[in-house]
């Protein structure tokens, strides 16, 4: 079989609902990619096109379609780019109409009876894709029954079925690491302006599942239970990147990279083995570090490491069952600023039960922390999560615009407050943290470095967002 896999054609603004978009990072989509290398082991022929870093549009990339010729087009989604991936298969459609269209990703497992409500999707692979696409090839090769291949929901004679979920993959070291070899330029991804030191970068993931229970998180896709790679695992995919494909930092975009020291601790006693040294970010949550394995990460070259703080309200917090307290937040992230890590927090604002008052609290708590850089979201109860289900005990949730879900407009509402404010109150919160001297003379300083120009040009383009409110017509 001849498979094409796309990434949906979105832009950074439509992601970022606005210009700060410019200031966003544009990651490898490392689900289709891990997606091509395993068809490709079962001896299928694949095409993958990113449409978002590539810049493509849906007309672009049905041409690309028609030039290879696919057997099978696989699209993969979040909820914001859904309408991107809908219009993507309906240009695909009309060039190619006996060639059948397989949707996967987050947004497919936590919306699956919507999404196959659109007859431009013959497929929906739903959970960890890599075995059951394998399977759905096999058969269509093979014309055998569907009915069959778990994970998979499809119509049939304008019926609409649902396979039994797939159980999730044990042991992820089976899985052929990420058809890096198919990406024609690394140097197209890189992470927010003062997030990385050299370029190229390459994100990777080193587990799956969440064993926490946060109730604004959708586990549909990995489930709860956590499945690590090995640290040998690790070191020969991150072996693969530094000599092969010139890679020169690694983000370790885990969910929670530090869960589990001794795996840490392992994995890069084998990489100082093999001579290779890198600087690397990853994201991590407060309750799962400690000051020894915060020294151990800064020696073998960690520079900068993200939290997950959310609010500053200790009963948002407990409402969320964050199960953090904003005193472990100081201990921590002051532990870091000792050892010369950067800082990163992850805030949310407009939670269930959120006033007036807990905003101030997070905004404040922000301000307190010796961070160095926050990322400020707006809660957006995604499907498959507690709180969609919930929402309407809390306030008013927007349904039927996925393209709205990204986490910067206020498609829900909590009871008392109004989308105006939280707007207001989320560009404030950015001014508030960037616009002080310490903040703005570090992203100063950081455009002397080697890239510089290409900081700057991000800054100054996002620009618009922060002054906002502030330059009257």
């Amino acid at each position: 079989m001849k498979v094409l896999l796309i990434y949906p054609p979105i832009s950074l603004q439509e992601r970022y609902s606005s210009d700060i978009g410019h200031s966003g990072g544009r990651q490898i989509p490392l689900g289709i990619y891990y997606l091509a290398a395993s068809v490709r082991k079962a001896g299928h022929d694949v095409c993958v096109i990113d449409g978002e870093a590539g810049k493509k549009t849906a007309q672009d990339i049905a041409r690309k379609a028609l030039e290879y010729g696919p057997d099978l087009v696989g699209l993969s989604s979040t909820t914001v780019a859904f309408h991107r991936a809908l219009e993507t298969a309906r240009a695909i459609e009309s060039c190619l109409p006996t060639v059948p269209v397989a949707i996967g990703g987050p947004h497919v497992t936590m919306a699956l009876e919507d999404v196959m409500s659109y007859p431009e999707f013959d497929f929906a692979v739903f959970g960890e894709g890599e075995e059951t696409l394998t399977e759905l090839l096999d058969v269509l090769a093979e014309g055998g029954d569907m009915g069959g291949v778990r994970g998979v929901a499809f119509r049939k004679d304008s019926i609409f079925a649902i396979n039994p979920p797939r159980p999730f993959i044990a042991n992820l070291d089976i899985l052929p690491f990420p058809a890096y070899d198919l990406i024609p330029d690394f140097t197209r991804y890189n992470p927010p302006p003062t997030n990385y030191m050299k370029l190229p970068v390459a994100n990777i993931v080193t587990s799956r599942g969440c064993p926490n229970r946060c109730t604004f998180c959708g586990h549909s896709s990995f489930g709860h239970t956590l499945r690590q790679r090995s640290p040998e695992n690790i070191a020969a995919e991150i072996e693969i990147l530094y000599h092969r494909h010139h890679v020169r930092e690694i983000a370790f975009v885990d969910d929670t990279f530090t869960i589990g020291p001794r795996r840490i601790l392992d994995l890069f006693n084998i990489l100082n083995d093999r001579g290779i040294r890198f600087p690397w970010t990853c994201m991590s949550r407060i309750n799962t570090v400690n000051p020894e394995i915060i020294r151990f990460m800064k020696q073998q070259g960690c520079w900068h490491i993200s939290f997950g703080i959310e609010s500053g309200s200790a009963d948002i917090l407990r409402l969320i069952r964050k199960n953090i307290s904003i005193p472990e937040a100081e201990q921590v992230i002051g532990c870091c600023r000792r050892e010369g890590i950067r800082t990163k927090g992850f805030f949310i604002l407009g939670h269930p039960g959120e006033t007036l008052d807990t905003i101030e609290q997070t905004i404040s708590t922000a301000l307190t922390l010796p961070l160095d850089d926050v990322v400020v979201t707006i809660n957006t109860p995604l499907p498959g999560t507690e709180q969609y289900q919930s929402a309407h005990e809390y306030g008013e949730l927007a349904k039927g615009d996925w393209s709205q879900f990204n986490m910067w407009n206020p498609v829900f509402v909590p009871r008392g407050l109004t989308a105006e404010l939280l707007l207001k109150k989320h560009r404030e919160f950015y001014r508030r943290f960037y616009l002080r001297p310490r903040i703005m003379a570090r992203y100063f300083l950081s455009f002397f470095s080697v890239t510089g120009c290409r900081r700057a040009l991000s800054v100054l383009k996002s620009l618009p967002f922060f002054l906002g409110g502030l330059i009257k017509p």
